[in-house]
């Protein structure tokens, strides 16, 4: 028996490909982590660009702390079993009226893991009604064969390969309209995107990507962190907590594990997209 998941939405993501919502923080808990991370912003130089958007789990304890979130990694495990690396963490930051927005597409097309067994938490630190841009998902999406894509890189996509899924029918697109406190978690295989900000808050949300430690890389050794569960496997290098937010350590290990994940989603561009 699932640990967090009901029958309905374990066939739910079955089918579609996804679920939500699904709350997994009080509300004033959700809003008290969106403050640290506005804290963390002001730390860097008032926005997350660059080398901070790539697993800055390593660089803020505040994250790693979500990251662990029991309720979270409940749902997880429901879904890909108990034993857990997350493989990386990304800001989803949309400022009212910001123009920015991310193309569909679907993950596994540039990610190169083996086998395709990854989930992504889209965890809300405040409200993401209809008029923020909220993820939009096509229903069954991860069964049917890839689309073609194309690579066009834009300074309002929010996606650093400027990927764009060919010929989609997004007649059927559901919208995930999420209270603070709730997530929706997709399979890797599901096509999503999301419109800009139309709406006068920010939209905040943490997207965390979990692999079972069976997963390897095809490109080149990576790292993860294990949150929950034995590796067994020793497929990733592990990833280690960080002791204080932004410290040296922290920044050393981060530099070199986004380092070698990008090189190994985006080849010899990894380099610019670091700075």
């Amino acid at each position: 028996m699932p640990k967090s998941l009901t029958l309905d939405e374990m066939n739910r993501y079955e089918r579609d490909g996804f679920v939500f919502p699904l709350r997994v923080l009080p509300a004033e808990r959700a809003r008290a982590y969106r403050a640290r991370l506005e804290a963390s912003e002001q730390a860097v130089g008032g926005a997350f660009v660059g080398i901070y958007t790539q697993k800055p789990h390593l660089l803020f304890t505040w994250l790693d702390e979500l990251v662990r979130e029991p309720a979270i990694l409940d749902v997880v495990e429901d879904l890909i079993g108990p034993d857990l690396l997350l493989w990386s963490t990304e800001f989803f930051i949309k400022n009212p009226g910001d123009g920015r927005f991310v193309t569909w597409h679907q993950d596994d097309t540039y990610w190169h893991i083996e086998p395709t067994t990854q989930v992504t938490a889209w965890i809300a630190l405040d409200d993401v009604p209809l008029a923020s841009g909220p993820v939009r998902y096509l229903p069954g999406s991860h069964c049917d064969a890839r689309l073609p894509i194309v690579n066009q890189p834009s300074p309002d996509n929010m996606l650093i390969s400027g990927q764009i899924a060919q010929n989609v029918d997004s007649a059927r697109a559901i919208d995930a309209v999420l209270a603070a406190g709730e997530m929706a978690i997709h399979h890797t295989g599901t096509l999503h995107e999301s419109a800009p900000n139309r709406w006068t808050d920010r939209r905040v949300g943490i997207a965390a990507r979990f692999v079972p430690t069976s997963v390897r890389s095809l490109k080149g050794r990576e790292s993860a962190l294990l949150v929950r569960g034995t590796d067994r496997h020793g497929h990733f290098d592990h990833e280690a907590r960080p002791a204080a937010d932004l410290d040296g350590a922290a920044r050393a290990a981060h530099a070199e594990a986004v380092e070698k994940r990008l090189r190994n989603m985006h080849g010899d561009a990894a380099r610019a997209l670091q700075s």
